[in-house]
């Protein structure tokens, strides 16, 4: 006898969670570069993410995970969502995570 998972589908709610937390964390992470007075090299001058960027950013991740939250009641919407979420995801943190390479140009 096979388990199954309540629900329906493989793992039906493990992407849904899993984007939820990815976009929650994003968010706080967004808000807290937000509050910081200094930006690195290719956050400030390549990309030119001030305090406002990282808020917008904050929000657009908070939407993201209310999208994510209310797609639970219609699971097909939930995957364009994801793939919204991880490209995002890495646009913002290619602002500033470049610069923690300690490489310098």
């Amino acid at each position: 006898m096979q388990a199954s998972v309540p629900g329906g589908g493989e793992a039906s709610g493990m992407w849904l969670v899993s984007g939820l937390i990815l976009s929650l964390s994003l968010a706080l992470v967004a808000w807290l570069r937000s509050r910081s007075r200094s930006t690195t090299y290719y956050e400030g001058e390549v990309y030119g993410v001030s305090s406002a960027g990282h808020r917008y950013y904050a929000l657009a991740f908070l939407g993201l995970g209310a999208s994510l939250l209310a797609s639970s009641a219609a699971p097909p919407a939930t995957v364009p969502l994801l793939a919204i979420l991880a490209l995002a995801a890495v646009l913002y943190g290619a602002t500033f995570l470049r610069g923690a390479s300690g490489e310098d140009e």
